[in-house]
């Protein structure tokens, strides 16, 4: 099956126009594994004069042969043929290499998971930093550094990291939104594409596991409930890429994906002694991306909050720790399909259930990013004593919208409209938020046409007037040096 290259209008804008600026550019990357940086970076370097390389965990010597090989075609005087393999000594004279390369033009050099090439060399920052100083930032180049190590990507531009000041464009890629995720599988019905986000979230990689071709159900039994699925075997693979000792990190997911969200219920639940021993393991996830810590949206603001909840940030996690982990056994022995039928249906739909809430959420940002509403200064989850707003969007310290999201098999009734408008009023007293209501299922023909109420089927979800990322003159990242 063909890969598709999907969105990224942002990032891939700010790339050319790094490469057209005439200035040197020094551009960080980074972003969590699989979240199709290495994509983005290959797309941008095609036909151009860049020489991109991906580094392994090898011993400092290997690194430097394979990047010898990756800028024999930039080498000075290489005019046709098979491009030499340079013999590099050490990182110096590889930075040499590249600066004679931009003499007499423009010239790029993209490295991919730059951290392992920092694991075989402690000292390359500095080098890097003391290059581009001397060399560099005078030179007709673009250097794009990336990795997926999240932390040393940002320590590297950090107030005490190497090339601090250095960048002068930097990326953090994000897993896609539900919207972008569904255009995977956009022939399949938009209830098929929200379980589909819901199963595997935002990550590409995941994403072009599912054939369109062929029913979802079909699919999912294929891809998260078969012995040799790719969704069985990620989540273990990932933790052991990222962790040396998982067991604790899985205890942890696996209990906020049962429902304990706070950290004294989440140490409970992993075997931890307190809140405290449990803090060092959602510090880290959180780090990387996997787990968010959230509040209520008028209290983000805040320098500190006690009324806080910690969720899993990957819906693909969220679905392999509540429908495929405790299966585990039964689908190794071949009974996955077993397994997908006695959760397909009722669980498997209150499961898809918070998936839609967070739908709603990234449904008003969207609307909010075309400009048809707001700006929101934040869009969150809204929980208080005795109720819940699924999509609260804030302009400043005022209530602008308000949404109720139902994935359910009846349509949305008057008695929802009205449930929605009491917990604005408990929350937000006098402000006159606009209403949302989300369905699955349509909605009861008595709701009338209130100027205030917006009705979302899932077809207005997917609208192509939400594609905000194809509007002109949105910069993806920020300038850091001029």
């Amino acid at each position: 099956m063909a890969r598709r290259f999907i969105d990224r209008h942002r990032e891939r804008a700010d790339l050319e126009a790094a490469w057209s600026s005439g200035r040197p550019e020094l551009v960080v990357v980074h972003g969590r594994r699989r979240v199709g940086k290495s994509a983005l970076l290959a797309r941008f370097a095609a036909g151009k004069p860049i020489a991109y390389y991906v580094a392994a965990e090898q011993l400092e010597r290997d690194q430097l042969a394979d990047v010898g090989r990756a800028l024999g075609p930039l080498s000075a005087g290489f005019p046709r043929g098979r491009p030499p393999r340079l013999a590099l000594r050490d990182w110096d004279e590889a930075l040499a290499t590249l600066a004679d390369a931009a003499a007499t033009r423009r010239v790029g050099l993209i490295i991919d998971e730059f951290p392992y090439l920092v694991a075989a060399n402690r000292a390359l920052p500095s080098l890097l930093q003391r290059w581009w100083d001397a060399v560099g930032s005078r030179s007709n180049l673009v250097v794009i550094l990336a990795g997926s190590q999240q932390s040393m990507m940002r320590s590297l531009v950090s107030s005490e990291g190497a090339l601090y000041g250095r960048p002068t464009r930097a990326h953090h890629l994000q897993p896609f939104d539900y919207y972008h995720a569904g255009r995977f599988a956009a022939g399949w019905p938009p209830e098929d594409r929200i379980r589909l986000y819901a199963v595997a979230g935002g990550i590409p990689d995941y994403l072009e596991e599912f054939d369109a071709a062929r029913l979802f159900r079909d699919e999912l039994l294929r891809v998260a409930y078969s012995p040799g699925g790719r969704l069985f075997r990620e989540a273990p693979d990932l933790l052991r890429s990222e962790f040396t000792e998982p067991r604790t990190y899985e205890t942890v997911l696996r209990a906020i994906a049962n429902g304990y969200l706070t950290p004294g219920e989440i140490a409970t639940q992993a075997g931890l002694s307190g809140a405290n021993r449990v803090t060092p393991y959602l510090d880290r996830l959180i780090e990387l991306g996997l787990v968010e810590r959230t509040v209520p949206p008028p209290e983000v603001s805040l320098p500190r909050s006690r009324n806080s909840q910690y969720v899993i940030a990957d819906p693909y996690l969220r679905f392999y720790f509540a429908l495929v982990d405790p299966w585990r056994s039964a689908i190794e022995l071949g009974q996955g399909a077993a397994v997908l039928a006695e959760l397909w249906g009722e669980e498997f739909d209150r499961f898809v259930s918070r998936t839609f809430e967070s739908v709603a959420r990234q449904h008003l940002r969207r609307l909010s990013g075309t400009g048809s509403i707001g700006p929101f200064t934040t869009v969150g989850f809204w929980w208080f004593n005795g109720g819940d707003i699924d999509a609260a969007a804030m302009s400043g310290a005022r209530l602008a919208a308000a949404g109720s999201a139902k994935w359910t098999r009846e349509h949305v009734k008057p008695g929802d409209l009205a449930d929605l408008r009491r917990d604005v009023e408990v929350v937000a007293p006098g402000d006159r938020p606009r209403l949302f209501l989300y369905s699955r299922s349509g909605f009861d023909r008595n709701l009338g046409a209130e100027p205030e109420v917006t009705l979302v089927g899932l077809r207005e979800l997917f609208a192509a007037d939400l594609d905000e990322e194809r509007s002109a003159g949105r910069p993806a990242a920020r300038r850091t040096r001029q």
